[in-house]
């Protein structure tokens, strides 16, 4: 006779990536260093913690616990040293991995509670492989990624449902066509649902997501945000068996992140000057570092709009950009400025000087017309004639100049500068 534990738990976690570098981060004087270098191995300690706080019967880790090559061994043995924590609680281990650590994993020597899903053509020569555990009622399917990029679906390796039991499928997989991450592995919910499991445990796509609630069909997301493009909070699930032992009954989010990310927009009023910006930069700090809850917030501050500051953006950026650091460095460990986007414009009427005679309207109208789609071919050779710079201003700005909407952002950067410029030095005609 099977032993059914009452409310049985298990923890779904992916994508840990853990000590891969954050990227994006402008250094400065006064930026928490040390508490970066952390984030993610404080993030899958938070995890193992869950573990043992919910006293979880097994945690299943889905792909990319680590995120290439190891600086040196003992990112591996603090993994190994994190999960032997979870014997205090007879936590079982289910490991799968993904394209990012598709190799590393398999040169670790795990303890006994860590259970390893083979790749195809090793211990799985059919494929998938099944961890069965009878006493508990589950039984666990998955098979690890043999190289990095698996361009086909795992889906028909996987085997037909276990009678009687609760079967969980573990696949790093993009089921959803998302587009920030490679189509490894690809299939659909339909197909996922048509398997007959009971839940299915998926990693490789960063943003938590539950495509399907009979059965679960959960992205847990990466349990530490890694760059301004995974802002917002970070974390794994709690799935919670019902009493039957036979379903999930319900999943719950769980934040495991240390370090967040926040893109905020501040939007300047035509009469705000540089104090009023900074005024304003201060507010938004400030309200962030409410809303982080005692992490570590990387903020990037978007700055637009027609104002009186633009003038200060556009003749002292560095000093303005350096006082903003300031304000954050007065927030002592709790903000580091990820990044400062200024993209002001002069509290001017551009659209009427368009219209006006002379130099000035001549030359706005000629960038007007660039970006129409019209002027589709000039706008090509500006794409041209940034295209020695690509490289360094993607890794520099993070700017892609052979996207159009990039381009277009450029121009409007240049002709708001261009009209404030000239329309001082009364260069336009009545």
């Amino acid at each position: 006779m099977l032993r059914r534990l009452a409310r049985m738990r298990f923890v779904h976690a992916a994508d840990l990536h853990i000590d891969s570098p954050l990227v994006g981060l402008e250094r400065y004087e006064g930026a928490p260093v040390s508490r970066v270098r952390e984030a993610t191995r404080d993030a899958f300690r938070n995890v193992v913690g869950l573990c043992l706080e919910e006293e979880a019967r097994f945690l299943v880790l889905a792909g990319d616990v680590f995120d290439a090559d190891w600086r040196d061994v003992n990112t591996g043995l603090f993994f190994v040293k994190e999960l032997s924590r979870l014997r205090a609680v007879g936590c079982e281990v289910l490991l799968l991995r993904g394209n990012h650590d598709f190799d590393l994993t398999s040169k670790l020597d795990y303890p006994e509670h860590v259970h390893e899903f083979a790749p195809p053509g090793k211990r799985a020569a059919r494929g998938a492989r099944s961890h069965v555990f009878e006493a508990d009622g589950i039984a666990f399917h998955g098979v690890s990624y043999p190289t990095r990029q698996v361009e086909e679906s795992l889906l028909p390796s996987y085997p037909e449902p276990l009678s009687g039991i609760l079967n969980v499928g573990v696949l790093h997989t993009n089921a959803t066509g998302n587009r920030s991450h490679e189509s490894y592995a690809p299939c659909s919910v339909s197909d996922l649902v048509a398997k007959g499991y009971g839940y299915w445990a998926l990693g490789h796509v960063h943003s938590h997501a539950v495509l399907h609630d009979d059965p679960f069909v959960v992205y847990p997301g990466n349990t530490q945000g890694r760059s301004a493009r995974e802002a917002g909070a970070k974390g794994c699930v709690v799935a919670e068996v019902d009493d039957e032992g036979r379903r999930v009954e319900r999943v719950r989010f769980a934040e495991t992140d240390v370090m967040r990310y926040f893109v905020e927009a501040i939007r300047l009023d035509p009469d705000d000057d540089r104090d009023a910006l900074i005024d304003r930069v201060r507010a938004g700090l400030d309200a962030i570092v409410a809303r982080a809850d005692g992490r570590l917030a990387a903020v990037r501050l978007v700055i637009s709009g027609s104002a009186r500051a633009h003038k200060d953006v556009a003749t002292a950026r560095d000093a303005l950009v350096a006082q903003i650091r300031s304000e954050a460095n007065d927030r002592g460990d709790a903000v580091w400025l990820e990044r400062v986007d200024l993209a002001t414009s002069p509290a001017i009427r551009i659209d009427e000087l368009r219209e006006s005679k002379g130099l000035l309207g001549e030359l706005l109208r000629h960038i007007e017309h660039l970006r129409t789609d019209d002027g589709e071919p000039d706008l090509l050779r500006v794409a041209s004639a940034l295209a020695p710079l690509e490289k360094k201003i993607a890794r520099d700005v993070g700017l892609h100049v052979s996207d159009r909407a990039v381009l277009e952002r450029i121009l409007a950067q240049a002709e708001a500068l261009l009209a404030e410029r000239l329309n001082e030095s009364a260069l336009d005609e009545p």
